[in-house]
Order: structure tokens, then C-alpha cells, then sequence
């Protein structure tokens, strides 16, 4: 018996390999949807920390060279994205000498503040600004975010487009789920941080000390407890709104959902957030690169006619300063605020890219993931409409004791109300 020949006509390379589906994000991230979405999100989320700007902290000549470039970045939609490869905050990858940023620092500037919480050279002020700050990201990303990854989830699944008010009527009804799944866990560690304030306060009194030093193991216990929350939380939280997101589920299912995936495959989350970063930043080379070229190719044509009688002109229409470092005013400074609006309005838009394009990949992973741990269906996510129910008519017995279908009859309302079946009496 001879063996007919195999010929390989097609390649599921999602099943192959279910990383691919990370790809298929850029098509995605580029949709109306995504991109209203993450503009929502970048234009609240400055407003939040312009407030507790003005609230906590002192005047901006008492604050350090490090501060005062956060604040500026986090009042800013878009300066943290166009940050250069070689800013001390950036994270960047090297490729070929050349640094490449992307994701990563969406995932840098959501996550960023609350790691000045946790720092100990963090003054009273500062803690107050970045904790109001902090909590004011997380609303505001627990909606958009979660609206991105909703609409990103059924494309990746069932290669359903849905509009925007759809996505923005599932996350007015499960934004608070996003929130708690990210809560809950912040929570825990401040309870866990309880005991070791208390055994400090012991340590304020010579014999106190002492018992303090005897108690430090469980200092110890609990602050290790505390850091494991928050290592799987640092990393597992975007996974946790797009768990809200897939499944529809409630705050802690969520929540253990991140900590699963996060802690059973780490090293496939990592090689996955690793695929992220590195297409993710090529994108982001070509649209923040091209976006950069704009402004500066607008600038270097317009220079040439603005400089002829003043060789700093243009420059100083930019700046908004003259010459002698004063400010310009009258017509000169309204048309330096209109020249910086449309450059910052164009920045804001691809930045806008860049933020949708991290949570529609954060949504491609945890599919992924969901595969690898749960070995789920790439197509199953919750659906909205399933929910609904079917029953059959109500029965009436006749004055026979035959059951008869009830016939609806319309009310004043307009909604149609059970009338009774004639019986076989009247007929």
C-alpha cells in the first residue's frame, strides 16, 4: 500500500504559536474606538495630577531636579512617551546602538507613581501628591483601559467590531470592577504594613526596642507577604482589567486571575511582554518618529522665512521668550500658545496610539496566557446578550381543567398584558 503524499495548503499559526496573536494588535490600536478611548484617558488623567499639584506640593523652586521632571511629565498627555532614549526615566531597548521605547512606557508612567509611595526618601507632600495622583490613574484607566481591552477582545476573538458606545456602556458598568480588582490587593498590603507600624512604635522606648528586635520575625513575615502581593501586582494588574474585560467576572475572581497567570507562567508572560515590547517599539519608532518629524520639518521650513531680518526669531516665537529671556506678549505670545497647541494636539494624538496599542497587547497576552494556564479557547469570551433568557407562555386552566395559552392583549402602556383564552363554553 502506497502512502499518498501530504500537501500543506495552510498554516494555523495561532495554534502553532498563540503568541502571533499579539500582531494582530496594530490594526486594532489604530481603529476610531481605541484611539477615542486612549485620548480620553490621556486628557483626564494630567487633570488629576495638575490638582494634586496645586494641593500638596510646595512652589516649584523648593522642588528637586527629579520632581520637578515628574510633575512636568505628569501633567503632561504626551511629554512622558516623546521622552528621549537617553532620559534617566526611560526605559528603552536597545537594538542596533539605538534606543527603542514603546509600551513600556505606558506601562512606566500607569505605574511609576506608586512606587515613589513605597519609597522611604519620599517627604510627607511628596507621598500625599503621588498616592492622590496614583489613585486618580487608576480610575481613570480602569475605564478607558477597560473599554480598549473590550473592544480589543472581540476583535481578537470573535473578529466582532463593536462602536463606540458600546465600549463605553461596558465599562460605565464594570469600571468599578477594574478598580477593585486593582484595590483589593493594594488594601491587603496596607493592612500587612500594620503590624510593622505598630512594632515601630515599640522601638521609640529603650525596653520597647527590645521587644521590637523579638517581634521582627513577624515583621519580617508580614512584610515578605506584602511584597509578594505587590510584585504580582505590579506586573499582573493589566492583566487583571483585561480578565474584567474577558470574563465579566467579579473584583477578587479577577484579581486571582492576574496573581494565576502571572505567577504560574512567568516566563511565558515574560517572553510574551518581551514580543510586546520589541514590535511594540518599532511601531512606536515609526509613529512617534514620524510624528517628531512633522513638528521639526514644519519648524526647520518655517524658520527660514521667519529668521531672514532676526536670525532667532522663529525661535524665539517657540520659546515664548525674546531675546533677553522676557516674555513675549500682545500678538507675539498668542500666536507661541497657538504654534505649541497644534504641536501639542498632534503629539497627543499618536501618543494616544501608543496607549491604545498597550492595552489592546495586554489583551492579546492575557488571551495568551489564559491558554496556557486554563487551556482555553482562544474564541470564548463573556457576551453581553447570552444572558438573556427564554420561557414559554404562561398556561391557564379553563373552567374544564384544560390548560390554555394565555393571549396577550395590549394595555394603555403599550406593553401587552395576559388575557385569558376563550373556553370551549363561548366558543
Amino acid at each position: 500500500m502506497t502512502e499518498q503524499p501530504v500537501i500543506v495548503q495552510k498554516i494555523s499559526w495561532i495554534n502553532l504559536c498563540p503568541w502571533v496573536l499579539i500582531f494582530k494588535t496594530f490594526s486594532i490600536a489604530a481603529g476610531t474606538g481605541v484611539l477615542v478611548f486612549a485620548l480620553v484617558g490621556l486628557l483626564l488623567s494630567p487633570l488629576g495630577w495638575v490638582v494634586s499639584e496645586k494641593v500638596f506640593l510646595e512652589e516649584a523652586s523648593n522642588r528637586s531636579v527629579q520632581l520637578t521632571e515628574i510633575v512636568e511629565s505628569n501633567s503632561s498627555p504626551y511629554r512622558s512617551v516623546f521622552a528621549p532614549a537617553s532620559s534617566a526615566d526611560s526605559i528603552s531597548l536597545p537594538v542596533s546602538g539605538v534606543g527603542l521605547n514603546g509600551p513600556q512606557l505606558v506601562f512606566r508612567q500607569i505605574e511609576r507613581p506608586f512606587e515613589f509611595i513605597f519609597s522611604s526618601e519620599a517627604s510627607l507632600r511628596e507621598f500625599a501628591y503621588f498616592l492622590f495622583g496614583g489613585i486618580w490613574t487608576v480610575l481613570v484607566w480602569s475605564f478607558a483601559g477597560l473599554a480598549i481591552v473590550r473592544i480589543s477582545l472581540l476583535r481578537l476573538t470573535r473578529n466582532e467590531r463593536i462602536g463606540i458606545d458600546d465600549g463605553f456602556t461596558f465599562a460605565t458598568g464594570n469600571w468599578k470592577t477594574a478598580v477593585g480588582s486593582i484595590g483589593i490587593p493594594m488594601l491587603a498590603v496596607l493592612l500587612l504594613c500594620i503590624p510593622g507600624a505598630l512594632v515601630g512604635l515599640l522601638m521609640n522606648f529603650g525596653f520597647g526596642a527590645f521587644i521590637a528586635a523579638v517581634l521582627w520575625v513577624f515583621v519580617l513575615l508580614f512584610g515578605g507577604l506584602a511584597a509578594l502581593l505587590l510584585l504580582g501586582l505590579m506586573f499582573g494588574w493589566p492583566l487583571m482589567v483585561a480578565s474584567v474585560g474577558c470574563e465579566g467576572q467579579n473584583s477578587f475572581d479577577a484579581m486571582t486571575r492576574g496573581y494565576a497567570y502571572t505567577f504560574q507562567r512567568p516566563f511565558h508572560y515574560a517572553f510574551y511582554g518581551l514580543v510586546a515590547i520589541l514590535i511594540g517599539s518599532f511601531a512606536w519608532f515609526v509613529v512617534g518618529g514620524l510624528t517628531q518629524g512633522v513638528v521639526e520639518m514644519s519648524s526647520w521650513s518655517s524658520s527660514w522665512g521667519a529668521n531672514i531680518y532676526q536670525p532667532d526669531r522663529f525661535d524665539q516665537l517657540v520659546a515664548g521668550v525674546d531675546g533677553n529671556g522676557d516674555e513675549l506678549g500682545g500678538w507675539e505670545q498668542t500666536g507661541h500658545t497657538i504654534i505649541q497647541f497644534f504641536n501639542a494636539t498632534l503629539k497627543t494624538l499618536a501618543a494616544a496610539f501608543l496607549y491604545g496599542l498597550f492595552w489592546c497587547m495586554a489583551s492579546a497576552i492575557y488571551l495568551v496566557l489564559r491558554f496556557d494556564v486554563d487551556e482555553t479557547e482562544m474564541d470564548e469570551i463573556f457576551l453581553v446578550d447570552e444572558k438573556r433568557t427564554y420561557q414559554l407562555p404562561p398556561l391557564k386552566t379553563d373552567s374544564n381543567g384544560i390548560p390554555q395559552i394565555q393571549k396577550t392583549t395590549p394595555t394603555e402602556s403599550g406593553e401587552p398584558s395576559p388575557a385569558e383564552s376563550p373556553s370551549p363554553e363561548h366558543e
